[in-house]
């Protein structure tokens, strides 16, 4: 059991140290002493893989929408969520389908906490070009 953690541990580690591009949930900005962000996302453009991960046990998960353009104004192709501190979920060009992000077009990403009585409380939008 031991081993199957620290493998999770490393296989996150490495896609966060790898990640093109970084987001956080929008529920704690800047700097702040003790606070930190509900959930942390990563995108990286070759394999269009983007990976989310809940970080708190504060029994709300975090949620991952994805757009052709801006948030604010593109086409949404697929949302996905996971809950539970430490746990993490990919979705990845090779699963085919909308997973597979155009070329050259900005891709748009709303990231929440998550939660039954409040899906899509506390966002942060971001948008990148993916050109790689």
């Amino acid at each position: 059991m031991a081993a199957a953690s620290a493998a999770l541990v490393m296989a996150v580690a490495n896609s966060a140290a790898a990640a093109d591009h970084t987001m956080h949930t929008g529920d704690a900005w800047g700097n702040v002493p003790g606070v930190d962000w509900s959930g942390t996302g990563f995108f990286n453009e070759y394999g269009d893989v983007v990976t989310i991960k809940d970080n708190d046990a504060d029994g709300s998960g975090v949620i991952m929408y994805v757009y052709i353009g801006s948030p604010a104004s593109g086409t949404k192709i697929y949302s996905f969520h996971v809950g539970g501190e430490g746990n993490t979920a990919t979705r990845k060009a090779s699963m085919g389908g909308v997973y597979n992000l155009p070329e050259n077009k900005n891709i748009g990403f709303k990231f929440c906490r998550y939660s039954d009585t409040q899906p899509g409380g506390e966002c942060k939008d971001y948008t990148f070009l993916n050109d790689n």
